[in-house]
């Protein structure tokens, strides 16, 4: 009785594996996209590069910034290493609030020399975050903050 060889049956099914395996791979690739996919990528790495270097010259400045609330007012001191107050900067407190679609902004207006003020909306409860932003002169300082209101 002669003896089949199983060796060439192997060889020819792991070559239509494989053909089935990059048909499979190749029509998955051609059906859809990346939901990571950013048509606007250059644009957003340029703004990175230049947010990380706004950071940079305001930690080279030295630049602090204390946060307080009182009631429906948020207050802002922004100084120096030296503790001097920094006038003339441009704030923006933004609120990302679940009960809205877009993040809140607020702008921060200088009350005194380096205290900035913005009133909050009426009606937070709970933990909010939000981002402060202070920029002057090509420097820019940018803080996460977690504000905590009393339940309704």
């Amino acid at each position: 009785m002669p003896r089949t060889r199983s060796i060439p049956w192997l060889i020819i099914l792991l070559g239509i594996g494989f053909l089935a395996f990059t048909a499979w791979s190749i029509y998955l690739a051609a059906r859809g996209t990346s939901a990571v996919t950013d048509t606007d990528y250059y644009s957003h790495g340029l703004r990175y590069n230049q947010t990380l270097v706004e950071q940079r010259a305001a930690d080279s400045l030295g630049w602090r910034i204390s946060v307080e609330r009182s009631g429906d007012r948020l207050l802002a001191t922004l100084g120096d290493i030296g503790q001097q107050p920094i006038s003339g900067a441009r704030g923006v407190l933004t609120l990302f609030r679940a009960d809205l679609p877009q993040p809140q902004q607020l702008a921060l207006r200088e009350i005194a020399a380096g205290r900035y003020q913005a009133t909050l909306p009426a009606g937070l409860a709970g933990e909010l975050t939000a981002e402060i932003v202070f920029e002057k002169s090509g420097a820019r300082l940018q803080r996460r903050l977690l504000l905590a209101f009393p339940p309704r």
